[in-house]
């Protein structure tokens, strides 16, 4: 009997948990796990060997790879406190833990996998240029020129760099100074320590890039720049999360209200613990939104829930107040309008409600988030798929048309055979679908519609 073939388009974190999940049943099935950079294997962007000291967003309890086993990151650092010493010098279910400790566990275990199934999983350095439908299925054709035929492919493409703020600008795009991608070493490379930088940016990612700059005893001033000029909140720990009921349809702004009544008839309640009880129906909300509402929400509701959903570790937040509070670090509110070269440095200007403003810096780092347009994003394969109608995005450029279950739906509006997603390709009909609770999930299911 021929075995199943499943290849996975991917090696980040979404594509490891799919080949984590898919080798637990014992079948006649081949997995191919394909990803272009083997830096990323396991990791991604958001876990690799960059990330040394910048801590995760969520504590430990939250981070295991297997549902069923929420405890098991845990665990792990507790067998392997030795490699750790420097990074962590103690650990418990309410630590934040460096991100690169994070990629090793993810990395460790996918080895683990392909060791105990080696018949079974395979993992190839390699990128997938082309899709193809047949009469048996899918095929794939990877740079190398090799076609692999499939009968399931899983997109598992994770994140993509932010979309560029200088679209018209090429002499600012090319210049040394600007770095249009906050995901990489090169950021902190030629630095003197008194350098100005500016950070397009206040969120995570942000956040993430002024850790890495102090870890490295930057001394310099740095800028951050965004629309609402808002950090994010830090998290607050001393209370569990709150169990609330689904209120089933609501309105985006009833739904508002009614999280806000929630949070003020527990008045001995931190907010956080109410907020994180929204968490296991924040999909089942979003699902029941017509298109109409759905742009409501990321019009009106979408900035305050960015800000107090998506939050840091109170020690962050301390280090970048005590930073405020020197003078090293300056946030303004504002909209990116135009910049100009000087020199080596860059004069970028902005528009708030009160007056233009200006400054010059010497580096400046796009730190605005994923790019989730896909129609934006320079990769081969959505490209090809694109062409062959078999991909299209959403109305709302949050990612791609699929089903909740992650089949992808093409242009004339059918499911394609085969052909799925995982991750944030899925925003659009999901929105929480980034975090390692909702990628986890998507794992266990995706395994069980493959295989039934």
């Amino acid at each position: 009997m021929k075995k199943k073939r499943i290849l996975i388009v991917g090696g980040g974190l979404s594509g490891a948990l799919a080949a984590l999940e898919l080798v637990k049943e014992d079948r006649e099935t081949e997995i191919i796990l394909l990803e272009k950079n083997p830096q990323m294997i396991g990791r991604g962007v958001a876990y690799n060997y960059d990330f040394t000291h910048q801590p995760l967003n969520v504590t430990v309890a939250g981070m295991s790879l297997f549902r069923d086993d929420p405890e098991h990151f845990f665990r792990w650092l507790q067998q392997n406190r030795f490699r750790y010493s420097h990074l962590l010098p103690e650990c418990t279910l309410k630590t934040f833990v460096p991100r690169k400790i994070f990629g090793d566990y993810i990395v460790e275990h996918l080895q683990h996998a392909h060791n105990d199934h080696a018949s079974m999983l395979q993992i190839r350095i390699e990128e997938v240029t082309n899709i193809n439908q047949t009469e048996s299925g899918l095929e794939a054709r990877l740079e190398s020129g090799v076609v692999l035929n499939a009968d399931h492919i899983i997109l598992a493409l994770g994140n993509f760099p932010p979309a560029d703020i200088f679209p018209d600008q090429p002499e600012i795009t090319q210049s040394q100074g600007y770095f249009p991608n906050p995901w990489t070493d090169r950021i902190y490379s030629n630095l003197n320590g008194n350098e100005n930088v500016l950070l397009v940016g206040t969120g995570l990612t942000a956040v993430d890039v002024v850790l890495g700059l102090r870890v490295r005893n930057f001394t310099g001033k740095i800028t951050m720049l965004s629309r609402r000029g808002k950090l994010p909140l830090p998290h607050d720990l001393s209370h569990p999360a709150v169990e609330l009921k689904d209120p089933g349809y609501l309105h985006p702004r009833e739904t508002f209200f009614w999280l806000l009544n929630e949070i003020r008839t527990r008045k001995e309640t931190p907010w956080p613990a109410v907020i994180e009880g929204i968490r296991p129906f924040t999909q089942e909300l979003w699902k029941r939104w017509n298109v109409e509402e759905k742009k409501y929400f990321m019009r009106r509701i979408r900035p305050i829930w960015e800000v107090v959903r998506h939050r840091i570790p109170a020690q962050s937040s301390q280090v970048l107040n005590e930073m405020i509070a020197s003078g090293q670090l300056t946030i303004h509110r504002g909209n990116v309008d135009r910049a100009s070269l000087i020199g080596s440095e860059i004069e970028v200007r902005w528009k708030n409600e009160s007056c233009p403003m200006s400054g010059v810096y010497n580096k400046v780092i796009n730190c605005t988030g994923p790019e989730s347009n896909y129609r934006k994003v320079r990769l081969p394969i959505l490209a090809d798929l694109m062409d062959k109608k078999l991909l299209m995005t959403d109305q709302l450029g949050l990612g791609i048309a699929c089903t909740y279950e992650g089949k992808l739906i093409g242009q004339d509006g059918n499911t394609v055979p085969g052909l799925w997603c995982i991750g944030p390709m899925r925003k659009a009909v999901l929105w929480e679908t980034t975090a390692i609770r909702e990628l986890r999930n998507q794992a266990v299911e995706l395994a069980r519609e493959i295989y039934s």
